[in-house]
């Protein structure tokens, strides 16, 4: 395996590279960079995915605001095949898991701790893959169980002390559903005696409460009476009735009318017999004998005797008419007549008159009954009564009967049902009276509530239920994951099989780096759960405090032998990462540590990355004795944030390649902006290529005018290339010290009063040209001489 690269960066430290950070085709890469250029920031990202101890906590860019997503895309390639995994900023990919990545944190897992060697021979690996599996379905039936979280409510506490209340705490996986039903059960009529029991509780004076049930419970049963007595009166058979005695008396009144009209068919007026006319007779009767004749028969027709009505005395033939007119009135038919009109009369005022909306609505009000519901149909009730009552008189036959309501409605028997609830709950608060029973009322009310509650919560009860029966079985399975037999078996064979070729290896990597004089050993501190622990510590000291007697320099070189001894034993071919592997060592450990990354890195990529410019220079001296091209990659900070990928320093990259970018890149566009008017930018550009020319012009010295006798960073020295000085010309040294002079000014600070004046762009480009034209001649030269 090797890393491709990393790209697409987002919310990891201040990192924020608009290009992808590439590792090259090598196996040996340095990634350099200045303080803060977000070298850090990669290490942490690759830690993570990658799954290495102490990864620590990835924090977003903390200097601005707002928590951005995490996510990176880390291109690499297995066996062969390219692949890529997209980062989120959570998990890490179990195709990097074999990464191994060395940073300060590192040095602890064994100097000032106890850790794990992560190599394993196979028998081992075997074991220790079925602890893994059995972990990790442990850790699945775990993230399951946590999954099913309680959703039970809470019983309100004074329900807890009811039968109802301990039942409901008590609950488990074996709680049947049945238990549930019969503990859930809460029907209409508990909710009436729970609301009668909340009223006796409340009611401080139940004497006066049973007198008001029971005078609510008159008033109830008097409506119903009532509209039962209403019902009757107006019924379809004394409709009959009614219609009958009204048909009678119009047959009769029709026989005396024909036989009234054959009696008075010679009258000088009409109507004679009418009811008018009978009417006003019959005043004139009572005119007649209480007042004007009171000693005489009606009429009065004696001599001198007078009309009633007009006051004049009669003649003979008025008395006749009198006479006749009296004898009509007494004759049979007129009084069959008459008796049938007082029968109709009397079976009208069977109905008697219902009572007025307002009076129906104060009696309602009076039965305590509170419901709009029961208010309304009462009324409809009444209202329809009224009704048919009103259109009695235009009725003529039984077929014209309009239909009647149910005989017994609705609400009649609600009302029945209340009056007896009424008059039940009368007794219940007479017995109150009597004898003080208030806490037993208090208890079964409150039983009453807790049952309300867990019908209510029926659902929640039976989830509940389902949800510990879930645990039940989790836990169950979970048992069956036990690694304690395994880890037993695994830590005996470990301690034979790993500890002697870890040490093994940890000793033959001090002498590697060169440390063998540091008195340290590598042992095995303790078995545990199948993980065999080791430690470092002082050979031969009185106190094991490695930490506090060590030099930073030797607890870092010890650390590395630690960690190459550990990563060194895997049978993969996965790549190293070191964070700064130099930090606090002395050239000679430096050197050392170099020489082994790149003896490793013949094997396995090697990625390095480092602040430290001599490093760069020791992996390029040593790599070039092994015939290995490292890659170099540089990055640094810019405006929008870190880890952005910049050229190599110039006094590490290629001298050709360098002078023409001065040339054919920033030469350009200096002049560009001063032929644009754009001079202080152009001023600036041109300062920085001066500059960079003069540090190319002191690398050729090195390289090419010294043949690379000294480097810079580098403590040997290359005699061998002694003889190619002989080569050089006094035109050669000229040139070369004309342009270094030249230039110096432009690296060095000048005093104010003396400021050193740019080049003309066309003088600093004839410079630089005449440099290239110079290397190549010298080149060609030292070619044709050997």
């Amino acid at each position: 395996m090797r890393l491709s690269s990393i790209r697409d960066v987002e919310g990891v430290n201040a990192l924020a590279p608009k290009r992808p950070l590439e590792f090259g085709k090598g196996n040996f890469t340095v990634v350099y960079g200045l303080n803060g250029s977000g070298k850090s920031g990669y290490v942490r990202l690759l830690k993570h995915a990658c799954g290495a101890r102490e990864a620590g906590t990835l924090h977003p860019d903390v200097y601005k605001p707002g928590s951005a997503v995490q996510k990176a895309c880390i291109s690499f390639e297995q066996d062969g095949n390219s692949k890529t995994h997209t980062w989120s900023g959570d998990g890490i990919c179990d195709d990097l898991k074999s990464v191994d990545i060395f940073d300060t944190s590192f040095g602890k897992f064994f100097v000032s701790s106890e850790a794990e060697v992560s190599y394993e021979p196979p028998v081992l690996s075997f074991f220790s893959s079925l602890i893994d599996a059995c972990e990790k379905v442990a850790s699945a039936l775990d993230a399951e169980a946590n999954r099913h979280q309680s959703k039970k409510p809470n019983i309100p506490a004074d329900k807890k002390v009811t039968p109802e209340g301990i039942w409901y705490e008590s609950i488990s996986a074996k709680t049947t559903t049945q238990d549930i039903d019969k503990h859930c059960a809460f029907s209409s009529t508990d909710e009436t005696e729970m609301q009668t029991l909340q009223q006796r509780l409340a009611e401080q004076a139940p004497t006066e409460k049973a007198k008001q049930f029971r005078k609510q419970q008159q008033h109830i049963d008097t409506l119903v009476r009532d509209a039962q007595k209403y019902l009757g009166q107006l019924s379809d058979e004394n409709f009959r009735r009614i219609l009958a005695a009204k048909k009678k008396s119009n047959l009769k009144k029709t026989a005396a009318d024909t036989a009234a009209e054959k009696v008075f068919s010679g009258s000088e007026l009409e109507g004679i017999g009418s009811d008018v006319w009978k009417q006003l007779w019959e005043a004139a009767r009572n005119y007649s004998v209480s007042t004007a004749y009171k000693e005489a028969d009606y009429p009065n027709v004696s001599d001198a005797s007078r009309c009633v009505l007009c006051h004049q005395t009669l003649t003979q033939e008025a008395k006749n008419r009198l006479i006749s007119f009296e004898n009509f009135v007494k004759g049979e038919m007129q009084k069959a007549a008459t008796d049938a009109a007082k029968e109709y009369e009397a079976a009208s005022q069977t109905i008697e008159a219902l009572p007025t909306s307002e009076t129906l609505k104060t009696r309602i009000d009076a039965t305590g009954i509170q419901r709009d519901e029961f208010s309304s149909q009462v009324k409809e009730f009444f209202a329809q009564l009224q009704a048919r009552k009103d259109q009695l008189p235009g009725i003529d036959s039984e077929e014209a009967i309009p239909n009647l309501s149910p005989a017994s409605p609705e609400w009649i028997e609600d009302a029945n049902a209340h009056s007896k609830g009424l008059g039940e709950s009368a007794a219940k608060y007479d017995e109150d009276a009597k004898k003080d029973n208030r806490e037993e009322i208090r208890k079964k009310l409150n039983s009453l509530q807790a049952r309300k509650w867990l019908s209510e919560n029926h659902t929640a009860i039976e989830e509940e239920v389902d949800r510990l029966e879930r645990l039940n079985r989790i836990q169950k399975a979970k048992k069956s994951t036990n690694t304690k037999a395994l880890s037993q078996k695994k830590g005996e064979l470990a301690e034979a099989l790993i500890t002697d070729a870890f040490v093994q290896r940890f000793n033959a990597e001090l002498k590697a780096l060169g440390a063998s004089q540091v008195k340290v050993d590598l042992v095995k501190s303790k078995v545990s759960r199948g993980r065999v622990l080791h430690k470092l510590q002082l050979r031969g000291a009185s106190q094991s405090g490695l930490a506090d007697v060590l030099s930073e320099g030797e607890s870092r070189i010890v650390s590395i032998a630690a960690f190459l001894a550990d990563v060194t034993g895997k049978s993969n071919q996965a790549p190293f990462i070191f964070d700064d592997p130099i930090s606090s060592l002395d050239q000679s450990y430096e050197e050392a540590v170099v020489q082994r990354l790149i003896e490793l890195s013949q094997d396995k990529q090697v990625i390095v990355f480092t602040h430290r410019l001599s490093l760069l220079g020791t992996v390029r001296h040593f790599a070039k004795k092994k015939s290995i091209k490292p890659d170099v990659v540089s990055i640094r900070s810019v405006d929008w944030g870190t880890g952005e990928p910049a050229p190599i320093p110039l006094s590490q990259s290629d001298i050709k390649s360098a002078l023409n970018t001065l040339m054919d890149q920033q030469y350009r566009d200096a002049k560009k902006k001063n032929e644009n008017g754009e001079f202080e930018q152009a001023e600036i550009l041109l300062k920085s290529i001066c500059s960079d020319f003069r540090t190319l012009v002191e690398r050729s010295i090195e390289n090419d005018l010294l043949c690379g006798v000294v480097q810079r960073f580098q403590r040997s020295v290359d005699t061998l290339k002694l003889k190619e000085l002989a080569k050089l010309k006094d035109a050669d040294i000229n040139l070369l010290d004309s342009l270094m002079t030249k230039y110096s000014g432009f690296e060095h600070s000048q005093p104010a009063e003396s400021p050193v004046n740019l080049p003309e762009p066309d003088k600093l480009l004839e410079d630089m040209t005449e440099l290239r034209r110079w290397r190549k001649d010298y080149a060609d030269r030292k070619a044709t001489q050997q």
